[in-house]
């Protein structure tokens, strides 16, 4: 199954927001200037990512699951993900199984807080040690970390629910066993798009209003991948 992750490098310009239902306008007039330019341009993206994938006019109506989750309320729609990382917006969106988008800036962060660092396993820090850059290579485990916790509908980080094995490019997750992710650092920013269950492609999208959607790269599980911080990880299967 195809899942489709599109980036928008947003500015301080009013979106068209004409896919938009009136709800959706009223409700983000409710919303602090910076909560109302994020939440617009964010559901401005996966209107136009609805409609370029689907045909849908108007974005669909989204409802908030028990867990915090935003979700499309018809069944049968794709699942989809948000994520907000200085000026660089994401979407995530499959027609099959849940996902999960984080998005991190470089050096926004010089290193993980001390919450964040106890959450780490020993293999994960013998890792990161290992690294050139072990900040950077914790703030990606960091991200591939919270789009897991995305997709499973967890609001905090449970140390104890996650577990990753980056140096054979495995994870284990007690909350959602079959599970998939691709994870790679661009420029400053550092994205992990997680999948249940695994990705049998991942279709990179740029979008702007005036280009539209353009066709970044494609990822596939048996594809060699150029750069030196993309990384895949998949399920071990469940602990006995």
């Amino acid at each position: 199954m195809a899942c489709h992750f599109a980036r928008w490098a947003i500015t301080d310009s009013e979106p068209d927001t004409h896919r938009l239902p009136t709800k959706v306008l009223s409700f983000s007039n409710t919303l602090s200037p910076n909560q109302r330019k994020r939440f617009i341009h964010g559901r401005v993206l996966l209107a136009e990512l609805m409609f370029y994938l689907y045909g849908m006019t108007r974005l669909p109506q989204i409802v908030t699951l028990p867990s915090g989750r935003p979700s499309f309320s018809s069944i049968g729609l794709p699942d989809f993900s948000l994520a907000y990382a200085g000026s660089t917006l994401g979407v995530m969106l499959s027609s099959e199984g849940n996902v999960g988008l984080d998005l991190e800036i470089l050096h926004a962060r010089s290193a993980l807080s001390q919450v964040r660092q106890s959450a780490l396993s020993a293999v994960e820090k013998s890792w990161i040690a290992m690294q050139a850059d072990p900040d950077e290579s914790a703030l990606q485990l960091e991200c591939i970390r919270q789009s897991v916790h995305k997709l499973s509908g967890q609001n905090d980080i449970v140390a104890d629910t996650l577990s990753l094995h980056p140096s054979s490019g495995r994870l284990r997750s007690s909350i959602t066993p079959n599970v998939q992710v691709m994870s790679d650092i661009e420029g400053p920013v550092v994205w992990s798009c997680a999948h249940s269950p695994d990705i049998l492609r991942l279709i990179c999208w740029r979008y702007s209003p005036r280009e539209g959607f353009v066709g970044t790269q494609t990822f596939s599980p048996q594809q060699q991948v150029d750069s030196l911080h993309f990384m895949k990880l998949t399920s071990l299967p469940p602990a006995k």
